[in-house]
């Protein structure tokens, strides 16, 4: 057995918030350290054992600017003596935390690391206008790189209707409610203090969601568009994290192993349809592996759009039985930097709720890349 071999021994999230909603008031520090808390009373080590914070953020400015992976050990139980980092990779910013940290430990330069991400997406600033594009502007018309537009030019370029993503988008609401109702993420939502009281669950969720019900709804993009509100990722704010530590220090310290971190993968595309990114990501991940779509037990595919979640599920032929089961981000939400830690922490925990297997989490990322790493629980 490879002592190297990186394992995550805890994984939480918040409930995620809709944008404006229940966080508007909280800042994003105070989504993050309990997270680092709990993970630390989950797992019993000794704070000074974590040799750092890795933490994904993809919009580093206003009170996301003063590296968050420090500010968080800081505010934390871990204190002065753990060090701290913090990680753009867009959407995948916390996936890349996790990659990183893996990486580290493979390489037997740390034993434990904590690895996320948060994003508040309700106080601070997303449009930048067109300057902030910046060189690529002169490459690209610029508002084609908008996220929005990135996803109607899926829809249009690949022939996803309007139908089948406002399916989809019901699909995801009723599978998260569902999850939710039966009690899934109660392992891995910590509960989040607000002024405005204690919160418990993601406060995107709308039961009762059906095609029929969402179709009258007016695109958001394009006049003549077919993304809407109801078929794309919501605006939001949260945080999610894991610990993860090397096989032989989780024996060591008597630790539940909850999954073993595989391979891992990051592609490119055009940044004007980004949202294909998971197809190169995880083609180019099985190429390494010898995977294959039938070998895993669980996927977990972010939603930043019906259109491309659609795309890709089709062109990597993942089965509706394994693929996004207990719903994705066009219910449960999706800030931007903690997407790629929110995605494994469900994965593990509904993995180990079905006695183990193989994982998939995988993403698209803004300005035309994808992400794609696995998981395994014995």
């Amino acid at each position: 057995m490879d002592d190297r071999q990186p394992v995550v021994v805890a994984g939480v999230r918040t409930p995620q918030g809709r944008d404006g909603g229940v966080y508007a008031d909280v800042k994003s520090e105070r989504l993050s350290v309990p997270l680092v808390n709990e993970l630390l009373s989950r797992t019993g080590i000794d704070p000074g054992d974590v040799d750092d914070v890795a933490w994904g953020c993809a919009k580093q400015v206003k009170e996301h600017s003063n590296n968050m992976g420090r500010v968080i050990a800081l505010c934390s139980e871990l204190g002065e003596g753990v060090p701290g980092r913090t990680i753009d990779r867009l959407c995948a910013s916390s996936a890349q935390a996790i990659m990183d940290a893996s990486d580290a430990i493979r390489a037997g330069q740390r034993e434990v690391m904590l690895a996320g991400g948060v994003e508040h997406m309700t106080r601070v600033e997303r449009d930048y206008g067109i300057d902030s594009y910046g060189c690529i502007a002169a490459q690209y018309d610029a508002r084609d790189l908008q996220m929005g537009q990135t996803a109607e030019e899926v829809a249009e370029r690949y022939g996803i209707s309007r139908e089948r993503q406002d399916e989809y988008g019901a699909r995801s609401q009723q599978r998260a409610c569902e999850a939710t109702e039966a009690g899934k993420f109660d392992d891995e939502i910590v509960p989040i203090d607000t002024p405005e009281g204690v919160v418990e669950e993601d406060e995107g969720l709308r039961p009762g969601t059906t095609k029929e019900k969402i179709a009258g709804l007016p695109p958001a993009f394009r006049e003549d568009g077919s993304v809407t509100a109801a078929n794309a990722a919501q605006i939001s704010d949260g945080a999610a994290a894991v610990m993860v530590t090397s096989r032989a220090y989780a024996e060591e310290h008597g630790l539940a192993v909850l999954a073993e971190v595989g391979a891992h993968e990051v592609a490119g595309v055009d940044p004007e349809v980004m949202g294909i990114g998971p197809v190169p990501a995880v083609r180019q991940l099985w190429e390494r592996t010898g995977h294959a779509a039938a070998d895993y037990d669980l996927v977990e595919l972010n939603e930043a759009f019906a259109s491309q979640t659609l795309y890709c599920q089709d062109e990597l032929g993942f089965d509706d039985e394994v693929f996004n089961v207990n719903g994705g981000a066009i219910a449960i939400g999706h800030p931007l930097g903690a997407s790629g830690a929110r995605l494994p922490v469900t994965l593990i925990h509904e993995l180990r709720r079905r006695g183990g297997g193989l994982g998939l989490s995988t993403m698209c990322v803004g300005y035309g890349q994808g992400a794609a790493i696995e998981f395994r629980v014995q």
